[in-house]
């Protein structure tokens, strides 16, 4: 059979298991996969006309037996950089360039390339991440390539080396073979299982003391206000979506000027002062990028990339592209930001309400000081965090600085020395910042439970609860007790086209429910959907693209601006059979908005229960939601015939309106309190125990226990929980049993009773090998 009609086969075949996650809206269950057969077409034009023209090398994958492409020629020298090198791109590999994993870089004297761009004619940053740089080779993330598809771009080399070979790498290999499955359901291979939510609207739920929904918090794109140049700023403004952050590189905005006419003014070193800028340029340049600026908007700024007269001399060979500065110029980097603050207030009227004090600080490449001989790189940055808030404090009090804007806090990573770190910078910085802030980024997939399954981490199957709560309660064990900032959430190493638009949605709209729920924990919380890239105008991470005509036009990212809009109201409780069901809930007059995150790994069905007030009925469901189905993100918002049996496939977020027939009237409001064990990390040598203080005012309607719980490898036997011992718990996770990085958390309802002011929890785990990440009991009073 050929592989064509293998592919047709296969996918009809997996659409007549599903039936169509989208049936209700009329599809076509049996129609085949348009896009997947798109895909093939470009597959087979790749291997059969373009691979021929090239120089390649390719393998034989052991396990699976297919040949596989490994590596593209696309560039054979010798060729010398000496100042700059730019290397166009075959502009018929652009359909393909992100089918690659990296661009290796060989030859010599390469330690002395300082700065790798992509440059397809937009201007903006277009400057791509080093992941490794030596003397022989360079190589360089594709997916940090910022660059439009659509037309032709180079590679743009500056610094000083010898260029041999440059190629486009996959190790893994990119098959010669075609594989359907990923234009499959997601699930279709598993059995649909059914799931109740259970909502009630006899009472509000407050969570620390917070009801209502408060929009500016979550509902945000990232973006500074002013800063869109598509023009539809207004139009998000209208739908309720608003600026949230954007990063200030200083050395390529004003000392590089990106390339702009010498005719502007240039930070320039100030000739008195070594490492310091210019005080003049201050002087000479307006600042008026807020000029305008609702005063009462708040928003994220983040410093970075300071100018080359401030890096240090003594790291040769280590590429300091995001502009980290020398230690000695530290106070001298604090002074360049007070000064364009001030600036901007100057100009503009205000500046940002917080500043991040470094881009994604706990990464080597924007911090070179990690993983250097002779360097504390934590210790370093501690010192540039509190050297930037104190002078920014005493100049301009009114605005908040934290960081350290973290990419990667996986707390598990490295025997939990990650987790260590950021504790570490935590206990240094706790006099003087404002805020910690964090980003949160989910591997792109199809299948978040699949994926984590084969080896991922994931913050959508739990490990956003435990990182979180680890923070908590190291805060609240120290009495250092600051909001936190989740400046940029979303996907990683997604597709572009109709499955990088589900991932980016799927991913970004699992991670709201999870704020949601926790309302006094984040002040702000901003996705990584751009509203629009003039540097890379049919980017998949933005709600506008600009065609060749110049017409501007909307993605399917807006879908997420769709679905939320208009989502407010005070919060109620809601219930699930499916500890992997994630929900949120709130009433605004007789509407109930009902958010329903299907994280289980399988198709749902779900049925929805309602506890109502007496005299109240439902008189409507209907849905909001994008969804994935025969190869097209697609967008739904329909009315349904009843509240039961409701698809719901793998990864959806669905909004459920449902319509009472009168304003039920409320009089009770439940209020979740979460008290923290103030030991974070407890390895498990057969038991261990953690104590909790509860402090609470009212009488106890409600409690429940939440441990979050790390194991390589999963659980294959039951944990024992005990209260007090007053109550113990059997708990089985043999569910979890295989997954490589297990980290998740539980919730057991316990009695109230059995709460006291002081409260021992003993965990044991018959296998060696686990970690208590942290535990907390959430009271209920009313």
């Amino acid at each position: 059979m050929s592989v064509v009609k293998q592919y047709v086969k296969v996918l009809i075949a997996g659409f007549l298991l599903s039936g169509g996650v989208c049936a209700a809206a009329g599809l076509d269950a049996e129609r085949p996969d348009v896009s997947g057969q798109a895909a093939y077409e470009k597959h087979l034009r790749f291997f059969d006309e373009i691979v021929p023209r090239y120089q390649v090398e390719t393998k034989q994958q052991v396990n699976a037996g297919y040949r596989a492409l490994t590596h593209l020629m696309i560039f054979s020298g010798p060729a010398s950089v000496d100042g700059t090198l730019r290397v166009p791109v075959p502009f018929e590999l652009n359909d393909y360039v992100f089918d690659f994993r990296s661009v290796e870089i060989t030859g010599s004297g390469l330690d002395g390339v300082t700065r790798i761009a992509v440059d397809g004619g937009s201007g903006g940053n277009s400057v791509v991440v080093i992941t490794s740089r030596q003397d022989k080779r360079i190589s360089v993330r594709v997916s940090s390539f910022m660059a439009a598809m659509d037309r032709p771009f180079s590679i743009v080399l500056e610094g000083s080396g010898h260029i041999e070979h440059i190629q486009f790498a996959n190790t893994e290999g990119i098959s010669f073979e075609f594989d359907p499955s990923a234009y499959m359901e997601p699930g279709a291979d598993r059995p649909v299982r059914p799931v109740s939510v259970t909502l009630d609207a006899t009472r509000f739920r407050s969570i620390e003391g917070i009801c209502d929904v408060q929009r500016d918090r979550y509902f945000r794109y990232y973006a500074a206000p002013n800063a869109d140049r598509s023009g539809m700023e207004p139009y998000f403004k209208e739908k309720g979506f608003l600026p949230g952050r954007q990063i200030e590189e200083i050395g390529p905005a004003y000392e590089d000027r990106w390339g702009a006419a010498d005719r502007m003014p240039h930070l320039t070193e100030d000739p008195l002062r070594t490492g310091y800028s210019d005080p003049a340029f201050f002087e000479r340049r307006e600042f008026d990028r807020f000029e305008g600026v609702d005063p009462d908007l708040k928003f994220i700024m983040c410093f970075d990339a300071w100018p080359r007269f401030m890096w240090p001399t003594n790291l040769p060979g280590v590429s300091n592209q995001r502009g980290t500065p020398a230690p000695e110029y530290f106070h001298a980097a604090a002074d360049t930001a007070v000064r364009l603050l001030k600036s901007q207030i100057r100009d503009s009227g205000r500046s940002a309400t917080w500043w991040e004090v470094k881009n994604e600080s706990d990464v080597k490449s924007e911090w070179i000081y990690h993983y250097e001989p002779g360097y504390d790189g934590w210790k370093l940055l501690a010192d540039f965090h509190n050297a930037m808030a104190d002078a920014v404090h005493s100049s301009v009090p009114d605005v908040q600085v934290g960081g350290p804007a973290s990419a990667w806090l996986y707390p598990h990573k490295s025997d939990f020395k990650v987790w260590e770190k950021h504790r570490q910078f935590m206990d240094q910085t706790r006099d003087h910042l404002d805020f910690y802030s964090l980003h949160f980024y989910e591997m792109g997939s199809m299948d978040s439970e699949e994926t984590w399954r084969n080896g991922a981490d994931s913050y959508i199957q739990g490990g956003f609860e435990c990182t979180v709560d680890m923070l908590r309660a190291h805060m609240a064990a120290t009495g250092n007790i600051k909001p936190l900032v989740c400046s940029e959430y979303g996907s990683l190493n997604v597709k572009r086209g109709e499955r990088g638009w589900w991932m980016h949605m799927k991913n970004i709209n699992a991670m709201l429910v999870h704020f949601l729920n926790r309302p006094g924990d984040f002040e702000i919380t901003v996705p990584f959907l751009l509203s629009f890239m003039h540097w890379a105008p049919d980017s998949s991470e933005t709600f506008i693209h600009q065609a060749l005509s110049g017409e501007f036009i909307k993605t399917k990212n807006t879908y997420w601006i769709d679905q939320w809009t208009g989502f407010k109201g005070k919060r109620i409780p809601v219930s699930t059979s499916d500890s992997k069901l994630f929900t949120a809930a709130v009433l605004e007059e007789n509407l109930i908005r009902l958010v329903v995150n299907n994280s289980t790994g399988r198709r749902v069905l779900v049925d929805l229960d309602s506890v109502l007030p007496d005299g109240v009925n439902v008189a409507s469901v209907k849905r909001r939601m994008p969804c994935f189905e025969k190869g097209e993100t697609q967008y739904i918002h329909d009315e349904l015939p009843g509240p039961k049996q409701i698809s719901l496939g793998v990864d959806v977020t669905c909004i459920f309106e449902i319509q009472l027939d009168r304003v039920p009237d409320i009089n009770r409001i439940s209020d979740e309190i979460s008290h923290y064990a103030p030991q974070t990390a407890v390895k498990v040598d057969g038991s261990a125990t953690l104590d909790i203080p509860v402090s609470v005012d009212h009488p106890l309607a409600e409690a429940t226990l939440r441990v979050g719980l790390f194991r390589a490898g999963g659980f294959s036997r039951p944990v024992s929980i005990a209260l007090n011992g007053a109550e113990r718990h059997a708990v089985d996770l043999s569910c979890s049993d295989g997954i490589p990085q297990f980290l998740d958390f539980i919730e057991i309802p316990i009695c109230p009773e059995n709460i006291s002011a002081e409260n021992r929890v003993v965990i044991e785990i018959p296998e060696s090998g686990g970690t208590v990440t942290s535990a907390k009991i959430i009271t209920v009073s009313e």
